[in-house]
């Protein structure tokens, strides 16, 4: 399986995620999910920077994922008998 990267908007005046979007599908990299400001996209991290090129404003990072938290109570003491 390869690895997925987001890609996100950097700043105020970078190019549309439309334009970006289009660039990395011209290149066969697959988009998994899009969002106005961010993509997440799958494949080898050289070949989506290269694919992303010289796109204004538009950085890239590994994606991590958050293990949801533990909604299980625990007894702190065993009830007095």
């Amino acid at each position: 399986m390869s690895e997925r990267t987001v890609v996100f908007r950097a700043g105020p005046q970078s190019e549309a995620s439309e334009s970006v979007a289009e660039r990395l599908r011209a290149s066969g990299v697959e988009i998994v999910e899009q969002q106005p400001n961010m993509l997440l996209v799958a494949g080898a991290r050289q070949a989506i920077s290269k694919a992303l090129g010289d796109a204004g404003g538009w950085k890239l990072t590994a994606e991590t994922t958050t293990p949801p938290p533990k909604t299980r109570e625990k007894i702190l003491k065993p009830p007095v008998r």
